[in-house]
């Protein structure tokens, strides 16, 4: 019989590149491209995966050694996403094991959880529960009905919710009502989210009567399925004001794919948006939903995956490690806000998601649809050339208006005497909100109490030791850096002078909300940032609770102006739109436009609405546009701007960030690289800026410099990324991260 070779990458090792190995007599029916190996790699027996199989080899069969056994610790990886993996490898320059690594978000199987249960022993008729009643057995009488309806429960379950003890359930068990035994629980990240409905199955949830698609939805899902149906497996965007219904749009399109025997990726930008966005696909396809997110636990999210690769569910939802999912039959990709900046991995590798699944859709032979409001100029630029199809939602659903958006200029506030975080046009909008028993969202894009703390003797503002940057001031008195958590208590003197005169700055999301209680005592009112729901499905039960109208306000970050539908919201307040603007990005002009767009766009969901900028930049062409709400106008002076600064989409460009701990090595080596590239001929037509100090110049004791290159040709910034990679090998203590565009 015919030898049969493996081309393995190892794990762990510095060493990039594939080696052959035999594969054994025993093994040859079990293992597959993607499959996880044990082979002696030199003394050791190391962990591998397999990339190719094949009948013939270049390597002197004597030379190679056997794989030893399948690691069965470990999932396999999928061929498709093995595939993903060599292109990301190429893409971003990165080794063969990172890349494995990247596209295996689930890395090992996990023992099923074991539970101590209770069974019902008999069957238990009204007579019985008269007569237990009778006898004053109340926490009896709960428990039995409540078993009635199932098949067992957890006893944990028994003890918290039911309010029934051990005790008592020793003694039922000991009078044959029930028997308290071991089941073995698979962990179901859905089953927080019945239970906030108050249902004990997906098949419960009932859909609403408003899926009816408008003139402009139908014509969009109508191209899909042509194309489809004739093929033509393209990239879409669609791209539609904020409430046109691009959320019903692409549930039909899915529709269409399911019927087709395939499934789909939905990928959100935020985890608290899974909530909202798993009650939608749950009316459509019940129980066939699977979630992923980095909240599971490891357990569930290996059921997950566990589901997903056995084909037990055609619709994944999640963020941007979704795309990794393990789909076998995968017909459309979907990514919702498109725009976000979350989509961005700014790990190794640095990818944006948009590219990867436009690969992994091109290696599937699926579609992918791009929905947002406010496209990246990226995506816009690639629909608006012809190189992917535009399909545009230009009224909103539900017969509803665009909020009425007005621009409040806060220097003409503080002329005018008023002091205070709230300019007088939206504090007389709340209030009459208020009285109507309708919504109002706050939008701030800084989380904490005050922004930083600084002297008012010697103007020195409180830094993280171990960072570059100014602590935020938490209300708990607390100082904290954002950037490697590190935490003081608040000084009663300056550390550098030792003045009394220390005070805090700026406005943080808690101090909103605590402004926010003393201007409307009366109002209830809820905050959501990182700070605020970093429990557990904390998220998702702040989300319902203000959906269902237990509070009149929320405050928040980013995350409350993402995808969020609620219908009683007729008022949003954008408290600094200037924040986003003074970051030092060649797209801050972008990021503002897509918050303050998306922003507004809350208001008025169901009925009209208003939204109020407050700026001290209302001359700001992103501001103008967004309050306009006009697309077209932000485009044309961003792509302008783009086309001027020699910035993608007209140019690639590449970031390197070279850090180290030692300050001196550091300055050497980054001068020498950028000496090094400008000197080669190869790149003399690249563009090279730096090194430079990046806004943060020391994070978590390391210091850092920056080198940008721009150039026209992708492949010439990989085989600058090459050239750099070769100067660290003479620098120890210096190490490089890369982001590409």
């Amino acid at each position: 019989m015919k030898n049969l070779f493996a081309d393995i990458i190892v794990a762990n090792t510095n060493v990039d590149r594939p080696f052959t190995y035999l594969i054994p007599m025993n093994l040859r029916d079990k293992v597959t491209p993607g499959c996880p190996v044990l082979i002696e790699f030199g003394k050791l027996t190391k962990k591998g995966y397999i990339i190719d199989i094949k009948e013939e080899s270049d390597v002197d069969i004597s030379k190679l050694k056997y794989i030893k056994d399948i690691e069965n610790g470990e999932l396999s990886t999928d061929e498709n996403l093995l595939r993903l993996a060599i292109w990301i490898k190429h893409r971003y320059g990165v080794t063969f094991d990172k890349a494995i690594s990247t596209v295996m978000p689930v890395k090992s199987n996990v023992e099923e959880k074991t539970t101590n249960e209770i069974f019902l022993n008999q069957d238990i008729g009204e007579d019985i529960l008269k007569e237990l009643t009778k006898k004053r057995k109340v926490a009896w009488v709960r428990l039995l009905k409540e078993l009635k309806k199932t098949e067992s429960l957890p006893q944990s379950y028994v003890n918290k919710e039911l309010k029934v003890n051990s005790a008592t359930i020793k003694r039922m068990a000991e009078e044959g009502y029930i028997t308290v035994g071991n089941k073995q629980r698979k962990s179901n990240p859905l089953l927080p989210i019945l239970k906030s409905l108050g249902v004990e199955d997906f098949n419960e949830i009932q859909a609403t009567n408003e899926y009816i698609l408008n003139e402009e939805q139908k014509l969009a899902v109508d191209i899909f399925k042509k194309d489809f149906d004739s093929g033509n497996k393209n990239t879409y965007l669609l791209h539609g004001i904020t409430g046109s219904g691009k959320t019903l749009v692409f549930i039909n399109m899915i529709k269409y794919v399911i019927s087709k025997g395939l499934q789909a990726i939905v990928l959100i930008p935020e985890i608290s948006l899974t909530y909202q966005t798993v009650l939608r696909m749950a009316e459509h396809f019940k129980d066939r939903v699977a979630i992923i997110n980095s909240k599971l636990s490891k357990n569930e999210r290996f059921y997950q995956f566990d589901r997903i690769k056995n084909g037990d569910a055609d619709v994944i939802i999640g963020p941007r490690s979704a795309i990794f999912a393990p789909v076998k039959r995968l017909g459309l990709i979907v990514i919702d806000e498109e725009h976000d900046s979350a989509y961005k991995n700014e790990n190794v590798p640095t990818f944006n998601v948009r590219d990867v699944a436009g690969k992994l859709a091109n290696i599937a032979g699926a579609s992918l649809l791009l929905a947002s409001a406010t496209p990246t100029p990226e995506t816009y630029n690639r629909a608006v050339t012809g190189e992917i199809k535009l399909l545009e939602l230009k009224e909103r659903a539900r017969n509803t208006t665009l909020p009425k958006v007005s621009v409040v200029d806060m220097r003409d506030e503080l002329k005018m005497g008023n002091r205070s975080i709230f300019s007088n046009k939206l504090k007389t909008l709340i209030e009459d909100r208020l009285r109507k028993h309708e919504q109002v969202m706050l939008f701030m894009n800084r989380r904490g109490y005050s922004s930083f703390v600084s002297c008012r003797s010697c103007g020195e503002a409180i830094k993280c030791k171990h960072c570059d940057v100014t602590m935020t001031l938490h209300n708990n008195n607390k100082l904290v850096c954002h950037y490697c958590g590190y935490s003081i208590d608040l000084p009663k003197v300056c550390p550098s002078c030792g003045s009394r005169y220390i005070a805090n700055f700026g406005t943080g999301t808690q101090k909103l909300e605590a402004m926010t209680r003393e201007v409307f005592p009366n109002a209830k009112v809820l905050r959501m940032d990182t700070d605020s729901v970093s429990k557990k499905n904390s998220a998702n039960d702040m989300i319902r609770d203000f959906a269902r109208g237990d509070a009149d306000i929320l405050i928040g970050t980013q995350m409350i102006v993402k995808g969020h539908d609620f219908d009683n919201v007729t008022l949003v307040g954008i408290m600094a739109a200037d924040t986003s603007l003074y970051v030092s990005n060649y797209n801050s002009a972008q990021r503002t436009f897509e918050l303050l767009t998306q922003a507004a766009g809350r208001a008025g969901r169901a009925k009209s609405g208003e939204a109020v900028i407050q700026t001290y930049k209302p001359e700001n062409y992103a501001i103008v546009a967004a309050a306009a709400q006009d697309y077209k106008k932000y485009f044309e002076n961003e792509i302008a701007y783009r086309k001027l600064g020699g910035y993608p989409p007209v140019c690639h460009m590449l970031t390197v960030m070279i850090s180290s701990i030692r300050e001196e090595e550091l300055n050497k080596c980054a001068t020498a690289i950028v000496n090094t590239l400008k000197s080669d001929n190869i790149f003399k037509k690249s563009v090279i800026i730096g090194p430079t100090d990046p806004s943060v110049v020391k994070v978590k004791d390391y210091y850092r410099k920056l080198v940008y290159i721009k150039n026209a040709n992708y492949d010439i910034l990989l085989d600058i990324q090459k050239k750099i990679e070769e100067s660290l090998v003479s620098y120890r203590n210096v190490g490089a991260v890369y982001d590409f565009n």
